[in-house]
């Protein structure tokens, strides 16, 4: 037996029996579902409206479970997203404006989802189905569950008022448990901004007596959102990002009282919180006698020195180190734009980068990472939405 669920209805009544559903698999891989039900309490008796309330979406859920296949042979999970999406569009009578929507009652981590979306939305467009920016005529509802061994994909595809269910059970892909747990270090991530613009960062601020902002870095300046009043202004910095193809900045939120400091080549300058004004900026190539680094410490994101590791991309030497490691840094993939992204911690002991932590995946390409100061940042692209989004980074330390 996979599953039991019984219900007590919420009006009791000594006339109304419990509802129990119990599904079996039988040898031949298929379900059998016994469903034992007693019309609402509302009629007092099975008039012909109430059989038809009841048998017709009864005898569909029955009629599509009985044709559940088998397990798929699927070995990862965008292996089995792109599967379910053979059987969603070949179900399909038309595959002309049509919305989905994917609902996660799993134990898959949003990062994992997320790549199965990304690959579903992906093989849905390789079998020819337009899908739609908002609402359209055809919607599909894809839910993600589970039993006690396997993942399972169920797909409500509504088309008027006749509703087709689709459903893949999956088996879950083996992961190397065990090298994760060793790790001396897990990575998490907190998305506090999202939007269309491009940013180069973003951080929030507080002047430790109750007032907070957050900071946007963009190309062209600054805009800063105050907390309580809801207002926001922009600040231009004329810098060259603006026509560079690859543009780079970053903040730091290092400096005391009412003051934010920020690189944004060839400056670096100082806003204040209260009047938006920039209250000095200095040439980065520390021209005029000023030197940048006595005036901005700590607020420039370096690389490692020795070779690149194999198969990473940009990265970062760690502001400060976490759980007691010594020359960290972190590490996104070496995917191109056009692909989700990751992030991990690295140890260089002796010239050599040893990972200190599993990866962490991202919903599309990490376009900004900053981890010189003690809240490390990453800016990353959502391959679903196509917005930009802002995440603070965290670290625990394994016992």
């Amino acid at each position: 037996m996979l599953d039991t669920l019984c219900a007590n209805p919420r009006h009791e009544f000594p006339a109304l029996p419990k509802r129990c559903a119990m599904i079996f698999r039988s040898p031949g891989n298929r379900e059998n579902w016994f469903i034992i039900f007693r019309g609402a309490w509302r009629c007092t008796s099975m008039t012909s409206p109430c059989r038809m309330k009841y048998s017709i979406p009864i005898l569909l859920f029955i009629f599509v479970c009985a044709g559940i296949p088998g397990r798929s042979a699927a070995t990862t999970l965008e292996d089995s997203a792109r599967e379910f999406a053979q059987k969603i569009a070949a179900a399909l009578a038309s595959k002309e404006n049509v919305s989905y929507e994917i609902r996660n009652v799993s134990s898959l981590q949003p990062s994992e989802v997320t790549r199965m979306e990304l690959a579903f939305k992906a093989e849905l467009k390789d079998r020819g189905v337009a899908l739609a920016s908002g609402a359209g005529p055809v919607t599909i509802v894809v839910t993600l569950s589970e039993n006690f061994k396997n993942l399972v994909w169920t797909g409500e595809i509504h088309l008027g008022n006749a509703p087709l269910v689709i459903f893949l059970e999956v088996n879950r892909p083996s992961e190397n448990h065990a090298v994760i747990a060793s790790m001396p270090v897990s990575i998490h991530s907190e998305k506090f901004w999202e939007g269309p613009e491009r940013i180069l960062d973003a951080g929030e601020i507080t002047d430790g007596t109750g007032k907070s902002w957050l900071v946007l870095l963009l190309p062209g300046g600054t805009r800063i959102l105050d907390r309580q009043t809801g207002v926001t202004t922009a600040t231009e910095i004329i810098s060259n990002q603006n026509a560079s193809r690859d543009p780079w900045g970053n903040l730091n939120f290092g400096k005391s009282g009412n003051e934010f400091g920020l690189f944004l080549s060839p400056h670096f300058c100082s806003i204040n919180l209260e009047t938006r004004n920039l209250s000095g900026c200095l040439p980065g190539d520390g021209s005029a006698g000023n030197s940048p680094a006595s005036h901005f410490l700590g607020m420039i994101d370096v690389a490692p020195a020795g070779a690149p590791v194999a198969g990473k991309g940009t990265e970062i030497v760690m502001g400060a180190p976490v759980c007691g490691g010594a020359n960290q840094f972190l590490a996104t993939g070496a995917r191109d734009y056009t692909q989700p992204d990751s992030l991990q911690l690295f140890d260089l002991k002796s010239g050599i980068a040893a990972p200190a932590s599993a990866e962490l995946n991202f919903p599309g390409p990490i376009t900004a990472l900053h981890a010189a100061s003690e809240t490390p940042r990453a800016v990353v692209k959502n391959l679903s939405t196509g917005n930009y989004e802002a995440h603070r980074l965290s670290f625990t330390c394994s016992q």
